[in-house]
């Protein structure tokens, strides 16, 4: 008899309840302006010593910026290192030097060390950026 009484109460308990809806009055549309910004990050410009240099510079506080979380800036890093190696790419292929897939792979240490959170691999390309500092000279018989 007790679980009757309980399943009737909790029956008419559950309909009464369901029976108090909110009534929305108006239209449901609303419009909220979209506000975009564009960020354009400016082209880098030098020649094979000086766009190493930049990734070298570059390279140099992104180790912390992913310790610390700080994913907005390093994901701009990322892009301005993408942004290098778009204008160092021909200069290297022109100049007949053999670090193409080197000075990529070091773009690639950005990627990893901002995308899955690995700031060995920052120290890593801040690393690698200082050997090819050192190197290219040489290589570019200067």
């Amino acid at each position: 008899m007790k679980v009757f009484q309980r399943c009737v109460i909790l029956i008419v308990g559950a309909t009464s309840l369901s029976a108090c809806a909110t009534e929305i009055v108006g239209s449901t549309q609303s419009t909220i302006p979209v506000v975009t910004t564009t960020t354009t990050l400016p082209a880098p410009i030098g020649d094979i010593e000086s766009l190493l240099t930049q990734l070298h510079t570059e390279a140099t506080g992104l180790g912390q910026l992913v310790v610390d979380g700080k994913t907005s800036e390093a994901a701009l890093i990322v892009a301005r290192a993408d942004a290098i190696w778009v204008a160092i790419e021909p200069q290297i292929l022109e100049s007949k030097i053999d670090i193409a897939e080197d000075v990529k792979r070091i773009v690639d240490l950005f990627h990893t060390a901002a995308e899955r959170k690995r700031p060995a691999d920052a120290d890593k390309a801040v690393r690698f950026t200082t050997l090819m500092l050192e190197s290219v000279p040489q290589l570019l018989n200067k």
